[in-house]
């Protein structure tokens, strides 16, 4: 047989049969591959073609309304009308201008000069409409060369947030130069309503949102461009971005090989962002800021029974507006280098040492450990040694002493020397046990982002007598921020029970006929534990700070309200540089009201104030003033609730 193969293949009809062969063979899988690539597989690779030749573009949603407890609103969206232009709308005269230019030219045209000439028609339009507004257009060449190559299909903004005039004189002068269009979008806006004037409130506790740029996102499904729209940056517009921030909606495009659009395929409309409501009193909190004043401070007032946060203020404060939709660079660098630091939040973010004031700490470690009692007592001459060290009481620096002092005498007259002397015999370990069942140097759990987590002494570490003594008074190893101490007061104030602050109280649905919306998730008030304190002993040290305010001769009688039972303690802790040189003080004010019963519970602290009880505690008078109407602080304005706009659409044209 494999003789007949060899002379058969010898001869040429053999070898032309089988070449004959091979092509029959090779057109039959060529045709196989092309049934399987043009019969079986089309509506594949068709689809595929498709997906290469969609776009998606994401349509932000409105953005979560905020509200106080009373349902005013402190944060909502008003209309932006922006002047945009298409890009893709001018793809023809564009072109004709490149031609043109060929032509002029009579060659090719160098690299990017394509892509400037669509940079200068961009300019003309944007003059021609300036011109017609009165406005300066304020857009570099960059700005629109990375707009064309990346994000064509969305509108590029040229003059963002249009005041009334303008809008009303490009209507007059419709049409617009081609390819502009004025559209309609959701901003954020900050403040309650007194009167007909926007009152911006809370600023450090809302915080601010910016406006994002817009993306061209490839790892998706589809390329997906994403609109500019407004981001949480710090409080609790950033704890709560998500919820705020809704479902984006989008509209998928068809777009040619130019990267042109071709037409609209289909619009998934966007859903709401979810409202807040928080704790917080409008009026209280208006009453709190207006108190401080001109003061570099901080002040935190708190619902007693169930550590809802009715006031929570920092100043000098800002306007969050200004940050709407981008803040100005060198404005930004203005907030950042004042040194008065407008942008910190001193009641949640910033820890300082407490003062006398955490002599109510040190009482209560004294009285329960039974190292301390009614019968205690102290003679303050104004100065006593400690462990080598001369420390003083601070009547000393007014040339007097207190005398024989017991405990409820010593928080009323704030008397350093008996708290020195006591301090030391009820020991580090008592002490820094009580600050703990406080959940001192613990952070509280407030929705705020960077809280402050405070400092107590380290118990591994051995603490002379000099260091104990300092502790008892409230400077040296112990730090604490403002809304912590507010939390310390209101435990005493409800008889022992740690109560965490509570901000939010409710995430609710959009309503869009005005008002809260039915609940989508609710925070209960939470109890962090109780004082192991026994309640008379605890009544003892409540007492004395009914007499800090109520005595004639006490340290935070200046907080006094007529016929309101203030019960309080004043603090002034001192600033020292790195050679121990005193260069300021801290003053700070501790209380609560009614002393039967109380409602609120007060935290001040001020960072320029001499002294807590020539300071601070007439900043919480004022405040007591408004919360009980008792005094010209109360602000008769009538606050009207601000409903929702009506629904936004997004990429509307007029």
């Amino acid at each position: 047989m494999r003789r007949l193969w060899h002379e058969f293949f010898r001869r040429e009809e053999g070898r032309l049969m089988l070449f004959g062969l091979i092509i029959v063979a090779s057109l039959f899988l060529l045709a196989a591959q092309l049934f399987q690539l043009q019969v079986v597989q089309s509506a594949e690779f068709g689809a595929s073609q498709e997906r290469q030749s969609q776009r998606l573009v994401q349509i932000p949603a409105v953005r979560g309304l905020i509200y106080d407890r009373n349902a005013i609103c402190l944060a909502d969206s008003r209309p932006s009308f922006d002047a945009v232009i298409y890009l893709e709308e001018l793809s023809d005269e564009w072109r004709e201008r490149v031609r043109q230019e060929i032509h002029r030219r009579g060659k090719r045209l160098e690299p990017g000069r394509r892509e400037q000439l669509l940079v200068e028609l961009v300019r003309e339009k944007a003059g021609e409409f300036a011109r017609l507004i009165g406005i300066r257009p304020q857009l570099d060449d960059r700005t629109i060369r990375v707009h064309a190559a990346e994000l064509r299909p969305l509108p590029l903004i040229l003059f963002p947030d249009l005041n009334e005039t303008a809008v009303a004189i490009a209507n007059e002068h419709y049409p617009l130069p081609r390819g502009m269009a004025i559209e309609v979008n959701p901003i954020r806006r900050y403040g309650f309503v007194v009167g007909n004037q926007p009152y911006p409130l809370a600023a450090h506790t809302l915080g601010y949102v910016t406006r994002s740029k817009p993306t061209l996102e490839l790892d998706q499904s589809l390329p997906t461009f994403t609109q500019a729209e407004l981001r949480g940056v710090s409080g609790l517009e950033r704890k709560f971005d998500h919820e705020l921030r809704g479902r984006p909606g989008s509209r998928s495009i068809l777009i040619n090989a130019r990267g042109y659009k071709e037409r609209d395929l289909g619009v998934q409309p966007p859903q709401p962002g979810h409202d807040l409501v928080l704790s917080l009193d409008a009026r209280c909190q208006q009453a709190v800021e207006q108190a401080l004043g001109e003061h570099i401070g901080a002040a935190v007032v708190m619902d007693p029974n169930n550590g809802d946060v009715l006031a929570l203020a920092s100043t000098p404060t800002f306007d969050p507006n200004g940050f709407i939709p981008r803040i100005r660079p060198e404005t930004m660098e203005q907030l950042l280098k004042d040194p008065s630091k407008p942008l910190a939040n001193r009641a949640v973010c910033e820890q300082y040492a407490p003062g006398s004031i955490f002599k109510l700490v040190v009482a209560l470690a004294g009285l329960d450990s039974g190292k301390l009692s009614t019968a205690s007592t102290s003679f303050c001459s104004g100065e006593v040694q400690v462990g080598g060290q001369l420390k003083k009481c601070w009547i000393k620096s007014k040339g007097g002493q207190h005398g024989n002092v017991n405990l409820r005498a010593a928080i009323v007259h704030s008397c350093n020397i008996f708290f020195y002397e006591h301090g030391m015999t009820i020991g580090m370990a008592p002490i820094v046990a009580m600050a703990k069942q406080f959940h001192l140097s613990e952070r509280t759990g407030i929705p705020l982002p960077h809280e402050a987590r405070g400092h107590l002494p380290d118990l591994t570490h051995r603490h002379r007598p000099a260091e104990t003594a300092n502790i008892a008074i409230g400077q040296g190893e112990v730090d604490v921020t403002p809304l912590q101490m507010a939390c310390v007061t209101a435990a005493i104030a409800n008889g022992g029970t740690v109560v965490a602050p509570r901000l939010v109280t409710s995430i609710r649905q959009t309503n869009k006929d005005g008002g809260v919306g039915p609940a989508v998730e609710e925070f209960p008030p939470r109890e962090l534990g109780k004082l192991t304190v026994q309640p008379q002993l605890l009544e003892m040290v409540r007492k004395a700070m009914l007499g800090v305010v109520q005595d004639a001769d006490g340290t935070g009688k200046k907080a006094g309200v007529p016929g309101i039972e203030v019960a309080g303690k004043t603090g002034t802790a001192q600033v020292t540089d790195p050679q121990a040189n005193i260069i300021g003080h801290r003053a700070w004010f501790v209380s609560f009201a009614p002393y039967e019963n109380p409602k609120y519970a007060l935290a001040v602290m001020l960072e320029d104030g001499d002294s807590g009880g020539q300071a601070a505690a007439p900043v919480a008078g004022k405040i007591y003033e408004h919360l009980f109407a008792t005094g010209p602080a109360r602000n008769n304005a009538t606050a009207k609730l601000r409903q929702r706009s009506l629904a936004f659409q997004r990429g509307g044209r007029r």
